[in-house]
């Protein structure tokens, strides 16, 4: 009998185009947790408990060292943290009835594009506004790149993760790859 083992959406790519590095990031678990009806006090709490982190708003992540929470829709977020063994069961017992978790890890795929031009190459496909003044460290955004939902997170002042549907992570690839090399 064959044995099946998990593989990466990209098969662990890693590029530097020009002044830019684009590579899949894939030592994170990423888990969505919705919130009960009348559990909202108790998941503030056990955000707050054991996290250390506050519920993060529809335009900013909030993170700790190893943690980043994003605000995906009113009541749900999405936990993006260091890669776990079973990290759905591990949050489900952490939190118990105040969350129903489910892993996303294998359904979205990650990219980081850094370096100096990052930015210009993202504005040829994004339609958020990246100016460093509006969108800001930590900010994040669900949007659109080249007709596939994404969403978009700044890290650090040229460093973005970029996450889309694991289904279509050739495309996006794809995408991103096409204008970095356009303005390289």
């Amino acid at each position: 009998m064959a044995k099946l083992s998990a593989t990466d959406s990209l098969g662990g790519y890693d590029k530097e185009i020009g002044n830019i590095r684009l590579r899949e990031v894939a030592n994170q678990s990423l888990i969505a947790m919705a919130i009960p009806q009348g559990k909202e006090s108790k998941f503030k709490n056990n955000i707050k408990n054991i996290f250390n982190l506050k519920m993060p708003s529809p335009t900013k992540s909030v993170k700790n060292k190893d943690t980043r929470l994003l605000f995906t829709q009113p009541d749900q977020i999405f936990v993006l943290m260091k890669r776990v063994e079973d990290p759905e069961n591990s949050m489900a017992v952490t939190f118990g009835e105040s969350a129903y978790i489910t892993d996303q890890t294998d359904a979205w795929v990650i990219l980081e594009i850094s370096g100096e031009s990052s930015r210009e190459a993202l504005e040829r496909i994004c339609q958020v506004d990246l100016d460093k003044n509006v969108f800001q460290l930590d900010g994040m955004a669900r949007t659109n790149m080249e007709h596939m939902s994404a969403i978009i997170i700044r890290k650090a002042d040229n460093t973005f993760y970029l996450m889309s549907a694991s289904s279509s992570a050739k495309s996006f690839l794809h995408a991103v790859e096409l204008s970095a090399q356009h303005i390289s």
